[in-house]
């Protein structure tokens, strides 16, 4: 006669040491006791929404979200389940399919600007700036200095090039914020680099540096922004910290050839394009071996590297650009003309 009584006293005791377990990060213990409630009674909405939680924090993020839509069918305006089943849907990389249960969840529970983050982010996912920016806005009317809605916002208005409204939430967020510094800095460097206030970009460049000695994208940042105001010399003191730490970096092995060869300093030049050479082919370094062979007046040696340059792409007119100014240069008009009429109208 008491036996509902007692099974439904056992779940809520299970459901109760279930989250105990959970918030102590003790999930598997956590998934075991739900397991043993659920095993008793498979309809409690608390037994499957914690179970559902520790899934999600497992990463198992299908059998998460399967947990919470078994308790939105019993109870469809569940606001745990609705906000569960949207995180499982995001873990599983499907924001289309996470917004509806987080827009269904807003209409019960309209100021969880946490959530408006979440859906915003989907829809910036989604490559939907109109309502990404619509949702990051809602979420700051409740909190203004958020650091996820106004380093969200900030994205899709960098992706946008709004470079003002960009830089007006990245450095409202740099003023308010510590966390996310070194990321904030670089971007506002980023942005400024961009419109060509390169002392402005460095100096937040330089700031970032101080938090992160190694950080590439501020060491980028600070080479171009030498390279931009012509000071070519510095520009390849900084890249070259970036090849220290990224001996794969075959684009910027390239560039700092490129660099080294506008210099003159033609053997160092030869070793970044053959390092670049080591990583893969690289078309372009071997344009920028022909430069430097041109420069050399080997007209031999030039003309080879441009046809191996060729033989990776028949049609690429900086390649027959190239050949052609070779062939000109070491005093055959006719064969650069010949190479000229082979590069596409």
């Amino acid at each position: 006669m008491n036996m509902p009584g007692i099974s439904n006293k056992t779940v809520i005791e299970l459901s109760k040491r279930g989250s105990r377990l959970f918030r102590s990060g003790q999930l598997e213990e956590a998934e075991k006791v739900y397991l043993k409630a659920k095993a008793i009674d498979e309809a409690n909405p608390y037994v499957l929404s914690g179970l559902g939680d520790v899934y999600r924090k497992l990463n198992r993020f299908e059998e998460s979200g399967k947990q919470y839509d078994a308790v939105l069918k019993i109870d469809p305006n569940n606001i745990f389940a609705l906000r569960g089943a949207g995180d499982a849907r995001r873990g599983m990389k499907q924001p289309l399919q996470a917004i509806p249960f987080w827009l269904r969840y807003l209409e019960i529970n309209e100021k969880d600007s946490h959530v408006m983050v979440r859906i915003a982010d989907a829809y910036h996912k989604l490559n939907d700036s109109e309502n990404a920016i619509d949702f990051y806005e809602q979420s700051l009317v409740i909190k203004p200095f958020d650091p996820f809605a106004l380093l969200g916002l900030g994205n899709v208005y960098y992706a946008q090039h709004n470079d003002e409204k960009a830089l007006q939430c990245f450095e409202k967020l740099l003023a308010k914020n510590t966390s996310h510094n070194v990321v904030l800095m670089t971007m506002i460097g980023n942005i400024y680099r961009r419109r060509k206030e390169y002392d402005r970009a460095m100096d937040y460049y330089e700031m970032a540096l101080e938090l992160d000695p190694k950080n590439n994208f501020a060491l980028f940042g600070m080479g171009d922004c030498f390279r931009g105001k012509l000071n070519v010399e510095r520009a390849v003191f900084w890249w070259c910290k970036i090849l220290d730490q990224e001996p794969d970096n075959q684009s910027l092995w390239t560039r700092v050839g490129d660099a080294l060869a506008s210099l003159d300093r033609l053997d160092e030049a030869v070793e970044h394009y053959n390092s670049s050479l080591k990583v893969d082919h690289d078309l372009y370094a071997m344009l920028g071996l022909a430069r430097v062979a041109q420069k050399q007046q080997d007209f031999e040696k030039a003309r080879h590297y441009c046809e191996q340059a060729l033989e990776l792409d028949g049609e690429n007119i900086r390649a027959l650009e190239e050949l052609a100014r070779i062939y000109e240069a070491s005093g055959h008009p006719e064969k650069a003309q010949a190479v000229r009429d082979r590069i596409p109208l």
